[in-house]
């Protein structure tokens, strides 16, 4: 997926829209004040400051601080205003649109169209937000919702793009039982779209932490077309344990270890100057 998709564009467009639109991040912090997620003094004034405050806050605070502003807005797209349950139905489609990216990149196979696919996954989307039972599962939103996305996605390419393999009973079953399987879904999504990318082949442990970080960028890189496959390979190759010294894979390739380095060097600068970028996107 070498360009965002149309629909991205325009609902990150529709999104600055919301929050410059006056009231919005009135009534949204209003919500998150007789939550007790934020205090006043703690919750910016502005609706894109504020989720980022949120989103913050939950990456300090895990899950039970995301079950409750989560939850916060799930309950108002399930209230009777219309109005409200609006604004927060759209709040949750933008936090969970980076999670909708990723696997829409990860879900694209030859011969279906970008745009077809991303319209499959935000229509997703909106369907895990707008039926989340918040009542009967308060715990574990962020995770619930991943996987609620995750299956109808699943559900949705088999039955209306070209044939695929199911992401959905077979890929969880599979999974040790203390795994999150909605993560587990997305680390499987990483294996494949590595073995797409061309890379060699990577262990399941290589794909958590610092090292599965590097691989999502270079698979991100080369998508973008940052990076050669050769140039992805010889990051790939060279930043991880038991990787050979540069002689011996110079001799591999039939070039002199200083061409390999200069090389890499390159290479890695490229990625470097890129990487804001992928921490945009992600």
């Amino acid at each position: 997926m070498n360009a965002e998709p149309t629909l991205i564009t325009r609902l990150n467009t529709e999104w600055e829209w919301l929050c410059a639109a006056r009231g919005n991040a009135d009534r949204v912090r209003s919500w998150m004040l007789c939550a007790g997620v934020l205090d006043a003094d703690q919750a910016p004034a502005a609706l894109d400051e504020l989720c980022v405050a949120l989103r913050e806050r939950a990456a300090h605070g895990g899950a039970a601080i995301s079950d409750v502003w989560m939850g916060a807005l799930l309950q108002r797209v399930g209230a009777g205003d219309e109005r409200d349950a609006a604004l927060a139905a759209r709040v949750l489609i933008q936090a969970m649109l980076p999670c909708a990216q990723r696997m829409m990149r990860r879900s694209l196979r030859d011969g279906e169209c970008v745009e077809d696919v991303a319209q499959l996954v935000v229509a997703s989307l909106w369907e895990a937000v707008l039926t989340y039972p918040i009542a009967r599962r308060p715990r574990g939103v962020a995770r619930g919702l991943r996987l609620e996305l995750w299956h109808r996605v699943s559900r949705e390419l088999a039955r209306e793009l070209a044939p695929s393999e199911q992401l959905d009973a077979e890929l969880l079953a599979a999974r040790p039982s203390d795994v999150d399987p909605s993560l587990a879904a997305e680390a499987e999504l990483l294996a494949r779209a590595v073995t797409k990318a061309g890379l060699r082949p990577t262990a399941a442990e290589e794909l958590e932490g610092a090292r599965g970080e590097l691989i999502e960028i270079l698979v991100w890189a080369l998508e973008r077309e940052v990076l050669t496959s050769q140039a992805a390979a010889g990051i790939c190759d060279h930043y991880r344990e038991g990787a050979p010294q540069d002689a011996e894979a110079a001799a591999v390739l039939g070039v002199s270890p200083v061409a390999l380095r200069r090389r890499r060097s390159r290479a890695v600068a490229r990625l470097r100057e890129a990487v804001p970028q992928w921490v945009e996107a992600a």
